[in-house]
């Protein structure tokens, strides 16, 4: 069962941030939905086979973003693999871990983001780009990802 909530959850985050969203007021503000996704399946699941849920999502993103393909499936797999990665060395659920890692996701994805303008358009690409708003969208992200992250955990540890 919680599995299809999962693949519910995602079908709906990836509709509205590709859909719905984009009609929104302030909706550029907004960093990738889907992040908390990745980070929380990263938090909770230990199963090897998670990878290729990761590995699909950033594929089903991709497809239908309209950005460079590949920019989510590397950003999702590089979250995941430091998600996996820190969790092991740090009690993974403290809420001073999740704005760390919501700041570092978020920043992985900011960061592939110019790599790949940079790589298709140049430095002219690149000089374009609005940092400002990439700053906010991080700061956004370290604040509402957390919190997110925090009240899945509580209701999940609630339904036993």
């Amino acid at each position: 069962m919680k599995i299809v909530i999962f693949i519910l959850l995602t079908l709906c985050l990836i509709i509205i941030q590709t859909a719905a969203f984009p009609d929104f007021f302030l909706s550029n503000h907004f960093f990738d939905l889907l992040l908390i996704n990745i980070i929380y399946i990263s938090l909770v699941s230990r199963h090897p086979a998670t990878i290729l849920i990761v590995i699909l999502i950033g594929t089903v993103v991709d497809s239908v973003s309209g950005m460079y393909f590949g920019l989510y499936l590397t950003t999702y797999i590089w979250i995941y693999v430091i998600v996996q990665g820190s969790k092991q060395i740090v009690f993974s659920r403290n809420i001073v871990f999740y704005i760390v890692i919501s700041f570092v996701a978020v920043t992985i994805e900011t960061l592939f983001l110019i790599l790949s303008v940079f790589i298709n358009m140049g430095q002219s690409g690149v000089a374009a780009l609005n940092y400002y708003l990439m700053v906010k969208q991080i700061i956004l992200a370290s604040v509402f990802i957390p919190i997110v992250l925090k009240i899945v955990t509580v209701f999940q540890k609630s339904r036993g």
